[in-house]
């Protein structure tokens, strides 16, 4: 069995947390729920087992899952039981943050921040990923990045904090600075409504392609997460910087909307809210499809 927690066990919590009328599920009513018991639901959320295959149904019927993120949970727990104790893919958690950069956070983000500068071709200054724009964001937006490792190293991650509607125009029309950027001019999602998300890298290490379905589940639990708390995306933007970093919006379903002011190799890409539904989210998430047809309909 490998170390940190299992995808599984990381969805389970995290629906828990954010579920039933007073925005928590107990471990005993989701017991009942899922029809097992407390120390069935406990040895799932400790990583020590999963739900029989007989049973994995009601995680849809019961929970909203898709087919999708059930199999990515039964895949991950799969290749945890088969792999080396420190083989498998896993994503960045309180336990892992513990054993691999003695419980700081900060040094998690920092490493994050490094991984981007490590993978991106040199970028000019106004675009280059750097401590002093994306710490402080990273330390007060915990939940809005996530970072999949593989042993003691990070090999891929995503960002996506929320802008202000004037830096939303900046990106739409291919003025965004990020060594602009600042804490103060990030959006926080404290009440319901919709919101502008950016995301300045998604990046996955050269060699490790195959974490991809994993980095793409943790993405949608996040939206799903939000939504459950009714907060929406009334659009998400990206900046590519290199043929692959396109070919990734295009996969997201995203449009171009035309080129940065630095670079006319540098392209603008947007999902708007209204296509999420049909969107890869949309189809690993029919809560998200449903959620998203909702606000901004069909």
């Amino acid at each position: 069995m490998t170390d940190g927690c299992s995808l599984f066990a990381t969805k389970l919590r995290a629906w828990r947390a954010h579920a039933g009328a007073h925005g928590r599920v107990t471990q005993e009513m989701l017991a009942d729920m899922l029809g097992v018991s407390v120390d069935a639901i406990g040895k799932y959320e400790r990583s020590l087992s999963f739900i029989r295959g007989d049973l994995e149904h009601r995680l849809s019927e019961a929970l909203g899952w898709s087919h999708d993120e059930i199999v990515a949970c039964r895949e991950d727990w799969e290749a945890r039981r088969a792999a080396p104790a420190r083989g498998a893919y896993r994503l960045l958690d309180d336990e892992v943050v513990d054993a691999v950069y003695n419980g700081s956070w900060r040094d998690a983000a920092l490493a994050s921040i490094a991984l981007a500068i490590e993978e991106f071709d040199a970028l000019p200054e106004e675009l280059a990923a750097n401590e002093r724009v994306f710490l402080p964001i990273y330390d007060a937006f915990r939940d809005h990045w996530a970072v999949v490792m593989r042993g003691d190293r990070m090999v891929a991650k995503w960002t996506l904090p929320f802008l202000n509607p004037e830096d939303e125009e900046l990106f739409r029309t291919g003025r965004l600075i990020e060594a602009d950027l600042s804490l103060e001019r990030m959006r926080r999602p404290i009440l319901p409504g919709t919101y502008f998300g950016y995301s300045p890298a998604v990046v996955i290490r050269r060699g490790h392609e195959a974490v991809g379905p994993l980095l793409l589940s943790s993405f949608v639990s996040f939206l799903e997460t939000l939504a459950r708390r009714e907060v929406y995306l009334h659009g998400m933007g990206s900046i590519s910087v290199s043929l692959g970093g396109a070919q990734i919006c295009r996969d997201l379903g995203m449009t171009r909307l035309g080129t940065h002011c630095l670079d006319p190799g540098y392209e603008l890409w947007e999902l708007p809210g209204s296509a999420i539904p049909a969107s890869i989210f949309g189809r690993r998430s029919p809560f998200l499809r449903r959620c998203y047809q909702d606000v901004f309909g069909s």
